[in-house]
């Protein structure tokens, strides 16, 4: 599965402002000959960034100077966009021990201009080897030595009846700590060491789940560039174990390493992976409840807000608890935030053929409160007044006929208020999108104003908050930011005197020609020409 990938032809975007080197470089080489193909150029690095999100290239070639940003201040911004990307960087004599100390933004290869096309033809069978393996130590498919199976094996019986919350010898956290040591999975001279648990889910282009153990290498060698990860599989489940031993946001720390996840298993393995992200946490013992908030986590992505979804941009104030009761109340709670009515219909009716009757009541008690509470959660109390006002399950609790009228009741309670709680999430999304683009309006001179910044004042992580506003607004961040900086720009030129340069800054751009490139894209015309054909009193302002 794994091996059949790396042989494709790797897509490349070459970027360089002269334009006869440009169509020289691409022209001239010999891309196929070495697997590459060339699927884009761009004169600058902002149109470069641009272009990524929409080609994601597996390779960027950049010459190192050129105006606007650098071409490693391209590779800074390529690198939080698509990490899976490597670039390639051509340095003039004067600038090449500079760009070979800068640091490491997924750069795979510096070459010293000039380069001739055959030389640049034979370049690329080396930087084809170089990324055929980075590919394949990310693609691996197993542990080739024996002890490092056997090792994976430890590891595995040790965690597996932590996560599933049967750990049969009831350990206390010192004793775990010790034995994740013995393990390799803590560090020695670890002592403040956080974990959170991702739970993966790969399906192939049918959609039909394909996730295996070979999916734990690919999960552990992207994430080790992060953090310590111990994987393996459970359910059709890629669950994984991450070791965090520094400081920083859980959301901060892993949105690179997932998005490469992401990102890669639909470029080169042509599936596409979802993955919940738990609490973090600082006890091994709390394995068991983050596992089930993995869980939870993932099946938010069934919403469209995103690959990635972290527990707390659902949740942020509930306690989840161990006990089996408050397992099955989670999963309810799945079905009714983000589960289809089938599903739920199912669930239901799973739940009342496993119960008793002497414990029927008891279930019923457990739905109508979870249900409450859900409904509460995410609404306001009339909603749950007239969830309530709408069924007679209070009036005939202790008179159903038998326990099929009972879970029909229950079925139509949940179904109702599945929908009272979709038409909820929908106000609020619909209101964390208004707070956006009023921080956008309040906030667009701000030249440091960022989609991160913004998710950290909402309390949301970036990768949910930027896939909540492609859902409602049908526009990224910084689209929407950059309008309303053209719209503020426009209106200035036309109606005061003030100079371009003013204008640029007043709008969020310390750079007047980048700001006036900027313009000109947007409006197809320079800052100085809109305000002269403008202007009433016929005068223009430089």
């Amino acid at each position: 599965m794994f091996s059949e990938g790396i042989r494709m032809n790797y897509t490349v975007l070459v970027v360089e402002d002269e334009h006869d080197q440009r169509r020289a470089l691409i022209e001239r080489v010999k891309w196929n000959d070495a697997g590459f193909e060339v699927i884009g150029e761009a004169e600058n690095g902002v149109e470069a960034i641009d272009l990524v999100e929409t080609l994601e290239p597996d390779l960027i070639i950049t010459d190192i100077k050129m105006p606007m940003i650098s071409g490693l201040e391209m590779a800074a911004k390529v690198r939080e966009l698509r990490p899976a990307t490597q670039i390639v960087i051509l340095s003039g004599y004067d600038s090449f021990e500079y760009a070979r100390t800068a640091i490491d933004y997924n750069i795979i290869s510096y070459l010293l201009k000039p380069i001739s096309s055959s030389e640049m033809s034979e370049e690329l069978f080396e930087i084809r080897r170089r990324m055929d393996e980075k590919l394949g130590s990310v693609l691996s498919a197993s542990d080739s030595n024996v002890q490092q199976q056997l090792r994976r094996l430890s590891v595995n019986e040790f965690l597996l009846p932590l996560m599933l919350g049967s750990n049969e010898l009831r350990q206390d956290d010192r004793a775990l700590l010790e034995q994740a040591r013995s393990l390799g999975i803590v560090g020695q001279n670890c002592e403040n060491a956080r974990f959170c648990i991702l739970v993966s889910k790969f399906k192939n282009g049918d959609g039909i789940s394909c996730t295996d153990d070979k999916h734990t290498d690919f999960i552990n060698n992207i994430i080790s560039k992060y953090a310590h990860a111990e994987s393996f599989v459970v359910y059709q489940r890629a669950v994984t174990l991450v070791v965090i031993d520094g400081e920083g946001e859980l959301s901060n720390l892993l949105e690179l390493p997932l998005r490469e996840i992401v990102q890669t298993a639909r470029r080169m393995l042509s599936q596409k992976c979802t993955i919940g992200v738990s609490r973090e946490f600082s006890l091994l013992s709390n394995c068991s409840d983050a596992y089930f908030q993995a869980v939870t986590a993932r099946r938010y992505t069934s919403d469209g807000a995103g690959e990635v979804r972290f527990i707390n941009d659902q949740e942020h104030n509930e306690e989840f608890e161990t006990e089996h009761a408050e397992k099955t109340v989670v999963l309810l709670e799945q079905l009714l935030k983000v589960g289809s009515e089938e599903s739920l219909v199912g669930f239901i009716n799973d739940l009342y053929e496993k119960s008793t009757p002497e414990n029927a009541n008891l279930l019923m008690f457990q739905i109508i409160a979870t249900v409450c509470r859900v409904v509460g959660s995410v609404s306001d109390g009339a909603d749950t007044m007239k969830l309530l006002a709408s069924n007679s399950i209070f009036s005939r609790i202790t008179s159903y006929s038998s326990e099929t009228v009972m879970k029909n009741e229950m079925m139509d309670f949940c179904g109702k208020a599945k929908a009272l709680i979709s038409q909820s999430r929908k106000r609020d999304s619909e209101v964390l999108c208004d707070r956006v683009m009023q921080m956008i309006d309040e906030n667009y001179s701000d030249e440091n104003l960022s989609l991160t910044g913004v998710s950290n004042t909402l309390a949301v992580s970036p990768n949910y908050l930027s896939a909540l506003i492609k859902k409602t607004k049908k526009k990224n961040f910084i689209t929407l930011l950059t309008e309303r900086r053209m719209k503020a720009a426009y209106d200035m030129l036309v109606c005061t005197g003030m100079k371009i340069l003013e204008v640029a800054e007043k709008c969020g751009y310390s750079d007047q020609h980048y700001f006036s490139y900027c313009f000109k894209k947007f409006y197809g015309d320079s800052p100085n020409k809109v305000r002269n054909d403008n202007r009433t009193d016929g005068e223009g302002h430089i």
